[in-house]
């Protein structure tokens, strides 16, 4: 379900009245298409392939080349740096002048959204995953949220609008660029902030419940066999008590050590 729901956000974002809208009118539509590309679609895509494993011998150079990527820190720097340089005016004004440069900003936004929200979700596991302590994914999703908060004060409160590309455009409903740019930093600082806190209170949630618990429900969820229509009473009297059955041993261990594996959560 997360999976879909995050494609469905690239797509409303990329093909929908918001891109449109965006490239050629309102400043505060284009801050939404940017709050979908980076800060919604990535963390739901992820959530949706939470889970799976990776093969151990595989892809070493790129494995490596990844994690240190998706290192909190690194990532969250990656993550910022993009975001603003570009908003400088300057360049914003080209991404939508020159068709081009603007796919490759929508690419590089849905690229450091992946990389960014990869450590906060951590959704490949693996015996040698690196731990990413809850409390450290909480520090980085606060201090990822100054910088646009910041940048979004500036547009909520500048009295003159910076880009000279929405100064000229067509208007909307009668909003005028700096109410535009207004609204736009509103969007920025208080939406933003609003998917990290939602991000922030789901970890800090789990932080205080039973995360091996967690760990093993997922793997068993992922490893149940699918029961067919035809197999339905067949499973039903299999899962049923008999009362001549001699309960055989379980591995208490071999199950104990596959939750223990699990239960160190971290990012790939």
């Amino acid at each position: 379900m997360f999976f879909g729901v995050g494609v469905l956000a690239g797509f409303v974002a990329l093909l929908s009245p918001i891109d449109t809208g965006g490239d050629l009118y309102l400043f505060s539509l284009h801050m939404v298409q940017h709050l979908l590309l980076m800060m919604v679609a990535p963390p739901l895509v992820l959530l949706g392939i939470a889970g799976m494993h990776t093969p151990p011998n595989q892809f070493r150079r790129v494995r490596r080349i990844w994690w240190v990527l998706t290192r909190p820190w690194v990532a969250l720097v990656l993550f910022n740096v993009v975001m603003l340089l570009w908003h400088l005016p300057g360049l914003y004004d080209t991404t939508l002048t020159t068709e081009p440069i603007h796919v490759v900003e929508h690419l590089s936004f849905l690229a450091v959204g992946i990389i960014f929200w990869w450590p906060i979700v951590d959704p490949v596991r693996g015996p040698n995953t690196k731990l990413v302590s809850p409390l450290e994914k909480i520090a980085v999703l606060v201090v990822s949220g100054i910088p646009p908060t910041v940048l979004g004060l500036i547009f909520a409160l500048a009295p003159v609008a910076f880009y000279n590309y929405y100064v000229h455009a067509p208007r909307l409903w009668g909003v005028t660029p700096v109410a535009d740019q207004q609204y736009g930093g509103v969007v920025m600082l208080g939406l933003g902030n609003i998917v990290y806190f939602i991000a922030i209170t789901i970890i800090f949630v789990r932080l205080l419940g039973d995360q091996a618990h967690d760990e093993a429900a997922a793997f068993h969820r992922l490893t149940e066999p699918s029961v067919g229509p035809g197999r339905a009473e067949d499973a039903s009297q299999e899962s049923s008590p008999r009362i001549d059955a001699v309960p055989a041993a379980t591995p208490r261990s071999t199950a104990n050590e596959r939750v223990a594996v699990l239960a160190e959560g971290g990012s790939e």
